[in-house]
């Protein structure tokens, strides 16, 4: 079997989480974190190819570990439950999901920016 693409899901509620890493789990090797300092400690010392980013985080914004993602090369992909955040996350150019956000969606979003990444690059 190809090795599969490595995800990292950053949201720290564990209902979410559970649905969107058992979503993922099928096609993609998953890592999870609750805070920013886990997040960063993962994207580190782990080979991630793709980030899912809450933008709300106990310890944090999302944005503090879509900066580290983007400095060790992870694609960034934001998502929020407040509909006053797009207007930040359209002019971030990051592609994005909001909460709450169809499981189809996340998957062809997670694919997409893949596909995009791996355009650029030959990791």
């Amino acid at each position: 079997m190809a090795s599969r693409f490595h995800v990292l899901v950053v949201e720290d509620e564990p209902l979410v989480l559970d649905v969107i890493q058992a979503t993922l789990e099928d096609s993609y090797r998953v890592s999870s974190a609750g805070t920013v300092e886990e997040a960063n400690a993962i994207l580190r010392t782990s080979n991630i190819d793709v980030a899912l980013i809450d933008n709300v985080l106990p310890d944090g914004r999302g944005a503090e570990v879509a900066i580290v993602a983007e400095e060790v090369g992870v694609m960034v992909i934001k998502m929020t439950g407040y509909s006053s955040e797009s207007v930040d996350q359209d002019a971030s150019g990051r592609p994005h999901l909001f909460k709450p956000f169809a499981l189809n969606t996340l998957l062809s979003t997670v694919e997409s920016a893949l596909h995009a990444e791996n355009q650029y690059t030959s990791r």
